[in-house]
């Protein structure tokens, strides 16, 4: 769960269901993530993205699934649903045990704790082991994403931990491709050369200029006398050179683009740019994300939700959610119903952008 994609304030997804449990109980949490997850994606939008033209979804996952009861099958019966619908999917650790990086993402009060806890890496190589055993001979699984954007000065460290994952996954015979990010939120990749193994894959993220694809600062513009698709070209090519010398394809594991202004179409033009730069270098990706409420701070999906109901808000900025306590009290079930994709908006020329480029 991330608070933008629900109109929401950013804050970790442990702290936001301690908050929910201390105002309505813990039977509620486990009544709000049942909602949450039969509602939000459904066997519906599965077939639609099929529909759309795509062939894979990157699944995010919280390693705290794994450990609440029935949580391992959980996860296998959305696999399952994903292939059953004709995609492939790539299981992607979106948050490990003590946080790989210090956001709320990674479901971090603000510190990294996993490289400073052998405790919590065994815990990590356990659940990669679970797993790969769990999934080696499903076919709808396309590979694993073993850890969304770490962040680490202990390069060496992230050298051992990724390798001990990539022999623990092949020792228990999963063939799938393994997807190695880049450090620094998946930027910086020349540890990779290091790792040694079968059929990996080098993955990075790119939101490059990060002030206007996060719309941090609304006003700026894409190109501009800074930013141009050249300038974006120069800093991809680098990847491109690292991954042909070590023979190794690329996902670009997440791009994406704030909606801004429907007329002037400024973020179609940068996704446009990135795509053909991708395709240049011959590359694989995945656009984030699928859905979430138009207008916030950070990417949001090919389907949006812009509410006029009350229900959420105005969400002019990232703590759009201030009244989300109070709406759960008075308005659950509208809320809740709010989730369905129905209520969202296909936006339909970025979606032809990416499935066209």
């Amino acid at each position: 769960m991330e608070g933008y994609i629900l109109g929401g304030r950013n804050i970790p997804e442990h702290v936001f269901k301690a908050e929910l449990a201390k105002l309505y109980g813990p039977a509620f949490v486990a009544e709000f993530t049942k909602k949450f997850r039969d509602v939000f994606i459904t066997d519906q939008d599965f077939a639609q993205i099929k529909k759309l033209g795509f062939n894979c979804v990157r699944l995010p996952f919280n390693y705290r699934l794994l450990e609440e009861p029935g949580g391992l099958e959980y996860l296998q019966g959305v696999v399952q649903r994903i292939g059953q619908a004709g995609l492939q999917v790539i299981l992607d650790m979106h948050a490990v045990p003590g946080a790989q990086n210090p956001d709320w993402h990674a479901d971090s009060e603000g510190e990294a704790l996993f490289w400073e806890d052998e405790g919590r890496r065994i815990k990590y190589f356990s659940l990669w082991q679970k797993l790969a055993q769990t999934f080696k001979d499903e076919t709808a699984v396309a590979g694993y994403d073993i850890m969304n954007e770490p962040v680490t000065k202990e390069i060496k460290l992230l050298t051992e931990v990724f390798q001990r994952v990539v022999e623990i996954i092949r020792r228990e015979g999963a063939r799938q491709t393994i997807f190695l990010e880049g450090h620094e939120w998946g930027s910086n990749i020349e540890f990779i050369q290091n790792i040694k193994g079968d059929n990996l894959a080098i993955s990075i993220h790119f939101y490059q200029p990060f002030n206007f694809t996060f719309n941090w600062l609304p006003a700026d513009k894409y190109p501009d006398e800074c930013w141009t698709k050249e300038k974006l070209r120069s800093m991809l090519k680098n990847y491109a050179d690292f991954a042909q010398k070590l023979k190794m394809p690329v996902l670009v594991g997440e791009f994406g683009v704030a909606s801004r202004c429907a007329c002037c179409g400024q973020e179609f033009e940068w996704v446009k740019d990135v795509l053909e730069i991708y395709n240049e270098f011959g590359w694989h990706r995945t656009y984030w994300t699928y859905k979430s409420v138009q207008g916030m701070k950070f990417p949001d999906g090919l389907f949006q939700l812009s509410d006029n109901s009350g229900i959420i808000g105005t969400p002019a900025h990232e703590t759009g959610m201030d009244n989300f306590y109070q709406v759960l009290k008075d308005r659950r079930e509208d809320f809740f119903q709010l989730w369905e994709t129905k209520n969202f908006k296909l936006n339909e020329k970025l979606t032809k952008i990416i499935l066209t480029a």
